[in-house]
């Protein structure tokens, strides 16, 4: 009897073991097809992902790369200029402009990019008696308030980069085009935007050329050293087409034995320029700037033999350089507000190299002096808002490429004399939507500040009706985005 309850119970225990494996068995293979489904719908959400990243890439690269993608910056001014001559004339005007930059991108590869910005810069309403000449020079054309409403192009190029140079690791660019070369370092403080590629207190003016920069702070252990090599041309030395025919002063034309395109008869060469910016130092904090430049077949206006009339010839060449040292941020952790302020010190030189005729009145070389210092700072009574101010001497035989430089009353940079400068600019609505007061006074010490580099430009002392002193006040609306 006991070994028929013991088979029994064994009989029953192994039964319900076998039973208990087929359950544990059914439960694994449910699970094994559930993880099975699982991983399916894994697989499907991570094609699904890939494809929208892909899609999602394809978006970004319609938006910033195959795509011109563009920016609006339009400003809108009023200037209060006014003029004082030596014997205590005064002038005045109040004007209003408004000024349209279309700014475009376009990169085609990780390599190459386009840029380029169309410009619009006018005065409101129409001038009286509009002389349509010198106001039209192309290396301040965009920066210049003209009475008519042309969209020109201020720059447009193409840059390509590399992490490396001929196998050394080196960063490098090479850029030809309309290169943007106005409102450069310590000037972009001013208008209150993003420095360009020149040094702005000897060079702001538009030109048509090419640059090369390398990094060489990988190679040499100095943050931020870099070299920069630019090459440009301001004048053609060519006829226009349809250069034959001669408008005469009683309204009829005559024709002549000029060939389009060739070379101008009584002029040297064109006029070119290269340049080198060499960067020693910059930490993000503190930076040294360096330039060199010499231009080619300066013109300017030459007297004749008739009183107060001048022919516009080639006159010589001149060489320039600058250097300039910014603090942006002083000390370390003093105070939040020299945390974000901005010192700059800056010194250039010009000299003339006259040809066949005289530079600024002289036929033997002229050297002259500059120097500019400025400093800026949040504004301490007003959030989102900075306080800035400036000052520079140039000496009597000063001579900067500053055509392009934005202020109505003539380029302070220029000045043969005392220049002084305010200014407050305050967000709006973030950096969307900006105001600007500022505050120009220039004091003459010599004429010619501003010419060309002929007769026209010769460092006289300032006397009689000779401007003694200009002011700009100009406050103005920015929108962009």
């Amino acid at each position: 009897m006991k070994k028929i309850i013991t088979l029994s119970v064994l009989a029953f225990f192994t039964t319900t073991m076998y039973a208990a494996d087929d359950s544990v068995q059914t439960e694994i293979d449910g699970l094994k097809a559930q993880l099975t489904a699982q991983d399916a719908k894994i697989a499907k959400l991570e094609k699904k992902q890939e494809h929208n990243i892909k899609k999602i890439s394809h978006v970004n690269e319609l938006a910033n790369n195959d795509n011109l993608k563009f920016k609006a910056d339009l400003r809108t001014a009023y200037d209060y200029i006014s003029y004082k001559t030596a014997n205590g004339k005064e002038t005045s005007n109040g004007l209003f402009s408004n000024r349209l930059w279309l700014n475009m991108a376009y990169a085609p590869t990780k390599h190459l990019s386009f840029y380029s910005t169309l410009a619009y810069y006018k005065l409101y309403g129409q001038t009286i008696g509009a002389n349509h000449g010198f106001n039209y020079n192309d290396a301040y054309v965009n920066e210049t308030a003209n009475p008519s409403d042309e969209l020109r192009v201020k720059e447009a190029f193409w840059l390509y980069k590399n992490d490396t140079f001929l196998s050394m690791d080196i960063p490098w660019t090479a850029s030809i085009g309309r290169r943007p070369s106005t409102d450069g370092l310590l000037v972009n403080y001013r208008e209150d935007q993003r420095a360009k590629s020149a040094i702005g207190h000897d060079i702001n003016i538009e030109f048509d050329g090419a640059s090369f920069l390398y990094q060489l702070e990988n190679v040499t252990n100095v943050p931020g050293m870099s070299l920069k090599f630019c090459l440009g041309r301001g004048m053609s030395d060519a006829y226009s087409r349809a250069s034959n025919v001669t408008a005469n002063s009683n309204g009829t034309y005559s024709f002549n034995n000029n060939q389009n395109y060739t070379k101008v008869s009584g002029f040297n060469d064109n006029t070119d320029l290269y340049g080198v910016l060499f960067k020693p130092y910059d930490d993000g904090q503190y930076s040294l700037h360096t330039l060199w430049f010499k231009a080619f077949n300066l013109p300017g206006m030459v007297k004749t033999t008739t009183a107060n009339e001048y022919n516009f010839k080639q006159t010589g060449d001149i060489e320039g350089g600058a250097a300039s040292f910014v603090a942006d941020g002083i000390g370390d952790g003093i105070s939040d507000m020299l945390d974000d302020s901005v010192v700059f010190a800056s010194f250039a030189y010009s000299k003339t190299h006259p040809g066949a005729t005289s530079m600024l009145g002289s036929k033997n070389a002229q050297t002259g002096t500059s120097v500019y210092v400025g400093a800026n700072w949040p504004c301490q009574l007003i959030d989102n808002a900075r306080v800035g101010i400036e000052y520079n001497h140039g000496s009597k035989y000063w001579r900067s490429l500053t055509y392009g430089e934005d202020t109505l009353a003539g380029s302070k940079l220029a000045v043969r004399g005392d220049a002084y400068e305010a200014f407050f600019n305050k967000e709006l609505i973030g950096h969307k939507l900006t105001a600007q007061i500022r505050y120009t006074y220039m004091d003459y010490k010599y004429n010619g500040s501003n010419a060309f580099f002929g007769d026209a430009g010769t460092p006289t002392a300032v006397n009689g009706d000779d401007v003694k002193t200009a002011q700009d006040i100009r406050a103005y609306i920015r929108y962009r985005y």
